[in-house]
């Protein structure tokens, strides 16, 4: 018999409930009878088990530490006798990517309960519902959003010509006005000598400064006024 243990990514739960069964199997005479893997359903390949496992396994007398994510595949499947997930979730998701595995999916604690799982009879029928009403949809109005989907490709394709354009514009622009650019870059840095810098998050001193700034030229704008009186 071949069990396959399925979570998230195949560095945690999954990994620790293989090494863990090969150990039990062992006290239960299993061994020869039973052959364990594990996958995950979003994993990394290659990853290795996370060090909070191998370090609370290595306690159990057992080496994790070569272990190595596996994606899960639709091979692995197909080989598999029994399917444990480790929650309902990644059960609802390995039936909705393996209808036809249904009746060797199961939750690991749920398997372990040793009941007549009624609750996954009712999940698996439910998805087989929803699979069925979905096909029946997409037959009926599958053509249309096909229809749609080229439209909006087309709608798309002609907003990134009009940006195209729009940019183009916009730099026939800026090349009819580069002598004026350059020129106003130039003043702008020479009026820059009169700015009065904000002092705002400086020391106290730069805000001496600034009233000092301030007060010399406020006495030239009235002495300007003063002659236009």
């Amino acid at each position: 018999m071949r069990i396959l243990f399925v979570c998230t990514g195949n560095t945690c739960r999954s990994p620790m409930a293989e090494a863990l069964a090969g150990k039990i199997l062992r006290s239960f005479d299993l061994a020869e009878k039973v052959e364990v893997s594990s996958a995950g359903l979003d994993a990394f390949p290659g990853a290795a088990a996370s060090r909070q496992a191998c370090a609370v396994l290595k306690k159990e007398g057992i080496d994790l530490s070569g272990h190595r994510a596996r994606q899960l595949n639709e091979e692995m499947v197909r080989q598999a006798d029994l399917i444990l997930t480790m929650t309902a979730a990644q059960k609802r998701r390995l039936l909705e990517l393996f209808p036809e595995a249904a009746d060797r999916i199961f939750i690991l604690k749920e398997f372990a309960d040793a009941g007549d799982f009624p609750a996954s009879s009712r999940l698996a029928e439910v998805m087989r519902r929803i699979r069925d009403k979905g096909e029946r949809y997409w037959n009926a109005n599958g053509s249309a959003l096909e229809a749609l989907e080229e439209e909006r490709a087309e709608v798309l394709k002609r907003l990134r010509e009009i940006d195209e354009e729009i940019s183009a514009l916009k730099d026939g622009l800026n090349w009819a006005i580069r002598g004026e650019l350059e020129e106003l870059k130039d003043l702008e840095k020479e009026l820059a000598g009169y700015d009065i810098p904000d002092p705002y998050g400086l020391p106290e001193a730069a805000y001496r400064e600034c009233a000092s700034e301030l007060a010399s030229a406020l006495e030239g704008v009235f002495r300007r006024l003063r002659k236009m009186l």
